[in-house]
């Protein structure tokens, strides 16, 4: 990754618009997104900020971000989606898994995966084509 900063921001968005899918982000959720951070993320590369931190705290952040500005799950995804694009070359197969299953893990935490966040799933797996 070129760019780990831009990364983490970014994937601060995907994971974002799929827990704001049904309009209501759960503390499952949150816990979930925090989780996948610590076992997924933080050893993704070893980047850390001015402060000591590991980078890929930015995720949390970037959410938390998006949660404040109440911003639509369809442009948090777009922005996602922008970016995946833009970069796609850098994405390997294992990466576009850790993604792919972080995503449905935020997805699932809360019961099962309702229909909003299935149509988000689907369109992931399809723009990350695995």
């Amino acid at each position: 990754m070129q760019n780990p900063r831009r990364l983490y921001k970014e994937l601060g968005n995907l994971f974002y618009a799929i827990a704001a899918a049904d309009k209501r982000i759960r503390p499952e959720e949150r816990k979930t997104l925090h989780d996948e951070i610590l076992f997924a993320w933080k050893h993704h590369e070893n980047s850390t900020d001015r402060f000591g931190s590991d980078r890929a705290f930015l995720i949390e952040f970037e959410f938390e971000t998006m949660e404040e500005e109440a911003a639509t799950s369809e442009n948090a995804y777009n922005l996602f989606e922008r970016y995946f694009k833009e970069n796609e070359k850098e994405f390997d197969q294992s990466s576009r898994v850790k993604i792919f299953n972080s995503a449905r893990h935020i997805a699932e935490s809360v019961r099962k995966i309702n229909h909003e966040e299935l149509i988000y799933l689907v369109r992931l797996k399809e723009l990350l084509k695995i």
